[in-house]
Order: structure tokens, then C-alpha cells, then sequence
């Protein structure tokens, strides 16, 4: 009886433990993925946003030639600092990775308003709406791919799968493929 007990004893240790090894191996991977992540992410932004601000200032005929409208949208292309991207679901504290270039924002911050709108009017450099799938990483984790997507408003977007590869012991984009555009 002793022995039957015994081996119940370590059956059920044994299964407690493998559930705590499980559970502590997901949540390095979740840690692991948020480090890769945040390694690449201004890198990522650099790469794929589109300055709303540009993208969506489409001349009339009028306007084509006009001294005005040219010197305007010149001044907005210059214009590169302190620029406002709200970011969609992904993190919990997205102000921690502002840089000079970029400012970032929670997407809750603001009520969902066709093309932004209120973006636009609370934030004169606001270019636009990121967001960012997980990484998939290959058996080797040396290797990883994620899907990026930029809105500016309703039927205006672009979206990217981006690949990343550890080079000596950095993570890097190695490519990025545009896979759609609204």
C-alpha cells in the first residue's frame, strides 16, 4: 500500500510540475517575442507608415501647378519630426518607444471616427492608425515573419509582411513585401 502511494504521490507532483514547465515555457515565449519585438519596432515603423498628411493630399487640376499648394505640400514632406502614430492593440504602454521621429499613441485614446477625423483635429501630425500581428518565429527562433497594416481612413490603407532575422545576435528586417493597399 505504501508503494502505491508513493508512486500516486510522484504521479501527481510530476503532472503539477509539467503544467508549471508548461506554463513558464509560454510565457517565455510571449517575453521572448516582446523582446524581438521591440528590438525592431522603430526600424519596422521607419520602413512601412505612410504620413497620412501626404498620402491622402491628392491635387485637383487646379492645384497640380499651384506655386502655393506645392510649396505647402513641400513643407509637410520637410516636416518629419514629432510625428503622431496611434497603434493599434498591441501594447500596454506604447509612449515607452517614442523616439525624436515618432510619437506614439494608444488607439483607445480616442473614440473611433470615420478617417480619424478627431486624430486629425487633436493632433496636427497625426499620419495615421499602425498595427501589428504577433511574430511567428521558425523552430530555431533565428527567423521570424509579421503582418503590419497603416490605415489613414476608411478605404485607405496599406498592409506588409515583414521579415526579421537574427544577425549576429541582433534582430534585423531582412524584407518587407507590400501584400495589400486600400
Amino acid at each position: 500500500m505504501k508503494h502505491s502511494t508513493k508512486i500516486l504521490v510522484f504521479l501527481f507532483l510530476t503532472l503539477i510540475g509539467c503544467k508549471n514547465t508548461e506554463a513558464e515555457k509560454e510565457m517565455s515565449n510571449l517575453e521572448f517575442e516582446q523582446k524581438v519585438f521591440e528590438q525592431v519596432f522603430i526600424n519596422i515603423v521607419d520602413s512601412t507608415y505612410t504620413d497620412k498628411r501626404i498620402y491622402t493630399r491628392i491635387p485637383t487640376k487646379a492645384q497640380e501647378n499651384d506655386p502655393d499648394f506645392i510649396a505647402e505640400t513641400n513643407a509637410i514632406e520637410k516636416d518629419t519630426l514629432n510625428l503622431i502614430i496611434a497603434v493599434d492593440e498591441r501594447f500596454t504602454d506604447v509612449e515607452k518607444l517614442n523616439t525624436k521621429k515618432f510619437i506614439f499613441k494608444d488607439l483607445k485614446e480616442l473614440p473611433k471616427v470615420e478617417n480619424y477625423t478627431n486624430w486629425t483635429e487633436k493632433y496636427k501630425k497625426f499620419i495615421g492608425v499602425m498595427s501589428f500581428s504577433y511574430i511567428t518565429f521558425d523552430k530555431t527562433k533565428k527567423n521570424g515573419s509579421l503582418e503590419v497594416s497603416y490605415r489613414c481612413g476608411v478605404n485607405c490603407g496599406l498592409g506588409y509582411k515583414v521579415y526579421l532575422k537574427k544577425i549576429n545576435g541582433k534582430w534585423k528586417v531582412v524584407k518587407i513585401e507590400d501584400t495589400w493597399i486600400s
